[in-house]
């Protein structure tokens, strides 16, 4: 057994690194909660641990996701997280209070939205930029953004799709009644209907929307729909969505559909119901 002792005089860690077992054992003293000089936040014994082994081993610092957990766009991200095996330093922003427009967060992403990410010198925001950068520097292989070109301007086109068409007409039609008590209107309904109908025909003869297996493409629209059910929308007439938005659920079961995408999709359910109650 070799031991290396590694002694940090202004926290008080004493680092032992067994490089027989791989194993890493940690004596603190003194402080049970230890600035590890990370801007201003004071992390816990076992946040402190986890960050001196990966400086210590010259291994990377996971990204940080700002997020926050009901909104669809960051629900995409932690579920391609856990497909990944991304790990990622979870930071809580609650729109709904203002967190975002503080001025650290603004400085950072002027645009002040979530989800936005820190990968070491990397500053990301929109979640469709970010769903193809993890894929690219995270993903063991291509299959959920594909390397062969046609293959890949599918699944930008999908992707696409989602944020101007589908997610755009469903934010319209829903979230002035979350956020303002505005009521619905029936206009923005038969345009989500029309972006409804297009996923349809998008669908025909597929099992999935730009290949022959699940990709991101898949999950952006897939988190927007499960959205739109989650509001008890109508879907009789989209037979071959509601035969995908299953396949969609039963593919990230094993990522934490349940708890990730589907508890946050009934939280903004609530808040939906309880506007059009007042």
């Amino acid at each position: 057994m070799i031991l290396v002792v590694l002694k940090n005089q202004v926290s008080h860690i004493s680092l032992f690194l067994d490089f027989d077992t791989k194993q890493t054992c940690f004596y603190i003293t003194d402080f049970f909660y230890l600035n590890f000089k990370l801007g201003n936040c004071v992390d816990s014994v076992a946040v402190v641990q986890h960050k001196l082994v990966h400086s210590l081993k010259g291994g990377k610092m996971p990204p940080i996701l700002y997020y926050l957990p009901p909104s669809p766009p960051c629900r995409c991200i932690l579920l391609l997280g856990k497909m990944l095996d991304i790990n990622f330093d979870l930071k809580v922003l609650n729109i709904m209070e203002g967190e975002h427009m503080k001025p650290d967060f603004v400085s950072m992403n002027p645009q002040h939205c979530i989800p936005t990410i820190k990968d070491e010198t990397l500053i990301l925001w929109e979640s469709r930029a970010i769903l193809s950068y993890l894929v690219a520097m995270y993903g063991k292989d291509d299959a959920l953004y594909p390397a062969d070109i046609k293959t890949r301007a599918l699944v930008d086109s999908r992707v696409q799709f989602d944020l101007g068409t589908l997610y755009a007409r469903f934010s319209d039609y829903f979230m002035p009644t979350i956020f303002m008590g505005a009521p619905l209107e029936e206009s923005k309904k038969s345009k989500l209907n029309e972006a409804l109908y297009w996923l349809e025909c998008m669908l025909k003869g597929k099992t999935w929307l730009a290949a022959e297996h699940f990709t991101i493409a898949d999950l952006t629209c897939g988190v927007t729909v499960s959205q739109i059910e989650a509001f008890e929308f109508d879907l009789r007439n989209y037979p071959k969505t509601r035969d995908w938005l299953q396949r969609f659920k039963d593919e990230l079961e094993p990522y934490g559909y349940q708890e990730i995408n589907q508890s946050g999709a009934d939280v903004l359910a609530e808040m939906f119901k309880a506007k059009l109650l007042k």
